[in-house]
């Protein structure tokens, strides 16, 4: 699903998990019986730095039976795309690059720690740094700001429909990802049609 507005496009913001990283283990934690009911909240709390990431671990070992080290071993066992980093750093070149993620800041740096994303992220916006977490729309407003872009002049790339739909109530642009190719061809036409305007 693709949207677009009028106006030259300056920038391309990319969610994480579920985008640049796997998002499957804890779409399996948060799916088992004895968390389920517990495990929005918890991410919420973890997610908005209300508790440390060691609180919401040792949280979910307690409520699964699963002891942290293996919880922090499945964590760690979700993989970053390479194909789609090697495309942002490209993008990079003639775009600005951001990164807006429901997460805490340990989690990211974990998880990114033998990568050079920084480099090629011209705004990193992490929930728990803010204290506000999507679809709340002021934190597009701050990836916005740093970026120094209108709505209109960025892409939001997202793989929830939540997120894309408040995203788009500020006037930006986005696409629902479900893989790199489906992402990669319909940013192609966007780009193209917005530079033909």
């Amino acid at each position: 699903m693709l949207c677009h507005n009028k106006g030259v496009v300056k920038a391309v913001i990319f969610d994480f998990f579920g985008v640049i990283c796997s998002d499957e283990y804890w779409d399996f934690i948060k799916s088992a019986d004895e968390i389920s009911g517990d495990f929005l909240p918890l991410s919420e709390a973890v997610n908005l730095g209300k508790i440390s990431w060691a609180d919401f671990v040792n949280r979910l070992s307690s409520k699964t039976g699963k002891s942290v080290p293996e919880l922090l071993a499945g964590y760690e066992s979700q993989k970053l795309n390479p194909q789609l980093l090697a495309f942002i750093e490209k993008l990079h070149v003639r775009y600005k690059t951001g990164l807006i993620t429901n997460a805490s800041r340990e989690t990211i740096e974990r998880l990114t720690r033998d990568t050079n994303i920084s480099q090629y992220m011209d705004a990193i916006i992490i929930s728990s740094d803010v204290g506000v977490i999507k679809p709340d729309l002021k934190i597009y407003q701050l990836a916005l700001q740093k970026l120094a872009v209108e709505p209109e002049e960025c892409v939001f790339i997202d793989d929830s429909m939540k997120h894309i739909t408040s995203a788009q109530q500020i006037g930006m642009n986005t696409i629902l990802y479900r893989n790199f190719g489906q992402m990669k061809a319909e940013l192609a036409r966007l780009l193209s049609a917005k530079a033909d305007n």
